[in-house]
């Protein structure tokens, strides 16, 4: 039933979003209408063949025990991208060019889930001991608090949601257990009380931290879109997600929208809106159901701005540059609203990521993630690039 299910989902995506290009302007956001066409043939032409240069480039970085080259704190993370970014393309695990690459990758996820029920390199500290981390190096910053756990978790929860659907049964018993298990874990960290009610609802790091300004306060909109998205992903999949949850997720991305419409990358006074934390802020509210929100018309005024001509559209609160980031929420946020917004976005995306893909397939390692290499970048692209295909469930709107 679930591979009759994803083919009438993909039949019906292919035909919304590669049917002819209706005339006259759309409105600036029409989520309850069929997407108007951003690309036009030759575009998606260029745009898969671009596609499948990165992910055979991508294929030469899988490791011996499935995983990708990566730092080992951000590995869960990346690994799961990559993974994403074949599916993203149609491919499975146990079928076709790349089905034993899958099988291997996803495998290494399921092995590398803690007792907790946490996905990443080491399980937590509950002790939840309040530390200043000013000073310390990023590699220190990552690997000791939480901070890239709170990423790892929700991003290889939301693959798992993605590839449960595309798996054999056998996997795909291994698959429900290691999410229900994870399920648990996520909730459990989401129903911590904030001491700020702006905080409340929203995730964070998975320890209260204090300290300067730069890694101050219990929620910001990077982690919580994350989780916004797994959660998504998983009840696409048939697991049961509390509306509870969903509904308080949503309650702080409202409750935290700024003046000019945007969001910021805390809740907190000096923290300005950008286009990344704007489109990760936007996509909360529409993951959780509140697609018709009056803040969603607000927060589109705001990311109609968004152009590539200048890097300040990439960058964040401290002006670091983000673009592979910056296009992967802008093109997911644009998609699930639809009209001229989308239309506007993919092909500004399109536009300013081909250019930058290397004649190795890879796409450059560029701006503050460089450190997570070739693999980020090129599976980042690459899911910035696919949202026309629809071939992941969480592209469906």
């Amino acid at each position: 039933m679930k591979s009759i299910y994803h083919i009438i989902l993909l039949i019906c995506s292919l035909g919304c979003c590669l049917g002819e290009i209706p005339k006259g302007d759309p409105p600036l956001i029409d989520p309850s209408a069929p997407l108007p066409r951003a690309l036009n043939d030759a575009e998606i032409k260029k745009l898969t063949a671009s596609v499948d240069r990165g992910l055979k480039a991508l294929a030469t970085l899988q490791l011996a025990d499935g995983s990708f080259a990566n730092p080992e704190y951000s590995k869960p993370a990346v690994t799961s991208m990559a993974i994403m970014a074949f599916l993203s393309r149609g491919h499975k695990p146990g079928q076709g060019p790349y089905g034993k690459l899958l099988d291997k990758a996803v495998n290494h996820i399921l092995s590398i889930q803690k007792r907790s029920g946490l996905f990443a390199n080491e399980d937590f500290n509950y002790a939840l001991i309040e530390t200043d981390l000013t000073g310390r190096s990023l590699t220190e910053l990552y690997s000791v608090g939480g901070v890239a756990k709170s990423y790892c978790h929700p991003i290889c929860m939301l693959m798992l949601g993605e590839v449960y659907g595309v798996s054999d049964p056998k996997n795909s018993f291994r698959i429900r257990k290691a999410i229900e298990k994870g399920l648990v874990c996520t909730l459990k960290l989401w129903n911590v009380r904030k001491k700020s009610v702006k905080d409340d609802g929203g995730f964070r790091y998975f320890r209260p931290y204090k300290g300067s300004l730069q890694i101050r306060g219990e929620s910001d909109f990077s982690v919580t879109s994350w989780f916004a998205a797994s959660l998504r992903s998983i009840a696409n999949a048939g697991f049961e997600v509390p509306e509870g949850v969903t509904n308080r997720l949503a309650g702080f991305a409202i409750r935290n929208q700024n003046a000019d419409g945007g969001f910021g990358y805390l809740p907190h006074p000096g923290y300005r809106s950008t286009f990344t934390m704007t489109a990760a802020g936007s996509l909360c509210l529409t993951l959780t159901g509140k697609h018709d929100h009056p803040a969603l018309k607000k927060s589109s005024q705001f990311l109609n701005r968004f152009d590539i001509t200048s890097a300040k559209f990439f960058t964040n609160q401290y002006n670091r540059y983000y673009p592979y980031y910056t296009c992967y929420y802008m093109t997911q946020i644009s998609m699930q609203l639809g009209g001229r917004l989308w239309r506007k976005s993919m092909k500004n995306c399109y536009s300013y990521l081909l250019p930058k893909q290397m004649q190795s397939g890879f796409w450059k390692p560029l701006g503050h993630t460089t450190r997570f290499g070739k693999v980020y970048s090129t599976s980042m692209a690459i899911l910035s690039l696919t949202p026309p295909l629809q071939l992941l469930p969480i592209y469906q709107r």
